[in-house]
């Protein structure tokens, strides 16, 4: 299957002069997400939908990690008006089924400006980094679970004296163990000021 046609970055850093503009596309079929940093606001285009919040209106901007099984590592950026729906920005884009392309610089250009524009705004905007709590404390318990449990099973190999089944399934808990704690930790639950964002969730 073809790929569609993608804007080039200069396209996705500048429409115009003094605006900022990043895309992409959530789901390989389907509408382009189009977002636009502007004197007046931020502006964006969902499919169909399309609206614009004035900077002292965004109510809350949270930015995390949330890494996917093919598209590898992805951050977010959720942003909540002080009226109206959430919206969602992400830093990779669907190209296809299985193909996926990071916007990495695109994406970390466009979260930062936005940062600087809410604090110069004034709105009182909250910021807040990883998880919420109630989310983060759950998957700090299942990790530590996960651990225990993978430690008991290759002891128990070992005792065995099946040393090859051992060394297996410690190379694939390290593997896992490793991705699930490198997602806990970026994304452990903190307020952070627009013009500092902490550079775990940023590419």
């Amino acid at each position: 299957m073809a790929a569609p046609n993608t804007p080039s970055p200069a396209d996705r850093a500048a429409d115009s002069a003094g605006e900022i503009c990043y895309r992409y596309r959530p789901r390989f079929v389907g509408a382009e997400f189009v977002f636009r940093l502007d004197a007046n606001g931020l502006g964006w285009e969902l499919g169909r939908r399309s609206g614009r919040f004035r900077y002292r209106d965004i109510a809350r901007l949270r930015l995390g990690y949330r890494p996917a099984n093919l598209a590898g590592q992805r951050f977010v950026a959720e942003i909540w008006p002080r009226e109206g729906t959430k919206v969602e920005i992400a830093s990779i884009t669907q190209r296809s089924l299985f193909d996926y392309q990071s916007l990495a610089a695109e994406y970390r250009t466009f979260v930062v400006e936005l940062g600087r524009e809410l604090a110069a705004a004034g709105g009182h905007c909250r910021c807040d980094a990883g998880f919420p709590p109630w989310r983060w404390w759950p998957a700090v318990f299942v990790a530590a679970a996960t651990l225990a449990a993978a430690a008991y099973i290759v002891c128990y190999a070992l005792i065995a004296g099946e040393f090859g089944a051992a060394a297996a399934l410690a190379a694939v808990a390290l593997f896992f163990l490793w991705q699930i704690g490198l997602m806990i930790v970026r994304n452990r639950p903190r307020r952070f000021h627009p013009e500092a964002i902490p550079a775990d969730v940023l590419p």
